[in-house]
């Protein structure tokens, strides 16, 4: 019975850390120390086509790899906001081959989505799937309507 207990232990510290990481992945949280995101160094993307245009209101930035493969589904997702929102950008960086990037940003996940504020600075991130609802009420704290 007593060598039972340290797999008893061990199996009950994996299923807390299994249930606390899916209970918080995709879960976003606010950014204290804003930090100005520089759009010319990251090589963002908007359809394919470099860009530098903040939105007016809200940017989000989406961090992803050549083999997430939840990327392209979020990537729509964040589309569809951008094209039923006005004032919105949704731009994606590939940081497959940039690890200095995913580094300097503290990447651990893909996607990575960052909402911006309209002077270009990191209010918001979300590591994981976002949450869509939690997302829009982020931007509506923007102006983001």
């Amino acid at each position: 019975m007593e060598s039972l207990l340290p797999v008893i232990a061990l199996v009950s510290i994996a299923s807390a850390v299994g249930i606390a990481y899916r209970l918080l992945r995709g879960r976003g949280h606010r950014v204290r120390r804003k930090q100005l995101i520089d759009l010319r160094r990251l090589r963002a993307t908007n359809n394919g086509i470099l860009s530098t245009a903040l939105g007016k209101q809200a940017t989000l930035i989406q961090f992803s790899t050549q083999y997430c493969g939840q990327c392209p589904g979020v990537r729509r997702q964040l589309s569809q906001l951008e094209h039923r929102h006005g004032g919105l950008v949704h731009l994606e960086v590939d940081i497959t081959e940039r690890l200095n990037v995913a580094a300097r940003f503290s990447i651990n996940q893909t996607p990575t989505v960052f909402l911006l504020n309209s002077q270009g600075e990191l209010v918001y991130r979300v590591g994981g799937v976002p949450n869509l609802t939690k997302l829009i009420q982020e931007l509506e704290k923007l102006g983001v309507k």
